[in-house]
């Protein structure tokens, strides 16, 4: 029991730190690069967006995090964390992992892609290749809206949950979190609840 309570709180405050360095890491490249309205990313599904991807945490992100180290995925020692963190879709994607000091690492793909803005996915290990490996026990989900002519925003949660304010909603969509686009519920509950994991909590 113990052992449990520590590990929920680990998690927490993990989240709630991976959360607020990403946000503070958009804030603050946007005073080198401008609004984030104006930033590149895709604007067909079909074009390449393992390219973009690259470019755009390379210019956008990677550079506004301290205590962080890139691990190309075609390097055997980083195509293990790969495997555990892509969706079964994305296997073929080659963006890197990155890896933070803590232990932690993250990985980022676009998913819906059209001329009036972007998803941009976010998978965050809080224990990197630490057991289980599982969505929403270790692994949380995380995204980047970008809308042409908006500001890009930053969510816990994922393009299916990042509009929902009802607990009642977050937790069904947690419960439900392997049913097509309802991914993410479970990182946008926990933030909901003020970062702590409940006893009605499914997954634990």
């Amino acid at each position: 029991m113990l052992i449990g309570h520590y590990r929920k709180k680990e998690i927490c405050v993990r989240l709630q730190k991976f959360s607020s360095t990403m946000q503070n890491a958009i804030n603050v490249s946007t005073i080198d690069n401008g609004p984030s309205e104006y930033w590149i990313t895709p604007t067909a599904q079909d074009e390449e967006k393992d390219k973009f991807v690259s470019a755009y945490i390379q210019k956008y992100i990677f550079p506004y995090l301290t205590g962080i180290k890139e691990c190309d995925i075609s390097d055997p020692k980083c195509e293990s964390i790969g495997k555990t963190l892509f969706p079964t879709s994305n296997t073929q994607q080659k963006q890197s992992i990155y890896i933070f000091s803590d232990g932690s690492c993250f990985t980022m793909f676009f998913g819906g892609v059209s001329e009036y803005g972007s998803m941009i996915h976010i998978m965050y290990d809080y224990n990197c290749l630490g057991k289980p490996n599982e969505e929403d026990k270790d692994q949380f989900s995380f995204v980047i809206s970008t809308t042409n002519g908006k500001s890009s925003r930053f969510y816990t949660g994922s393009n299916g949950t990042y509009r929902v304010k009802d607990r009642d909603r977050l937790l069904e969509l947690c419960k439900n979190h392997t049913a097509d686009h309802m991914g993410g519920g479970c990182s946008a509950l926990i933030e909901y609840d003020g970062w702590e994991i409940k006893d009605d909590y499914p997954w634990f």
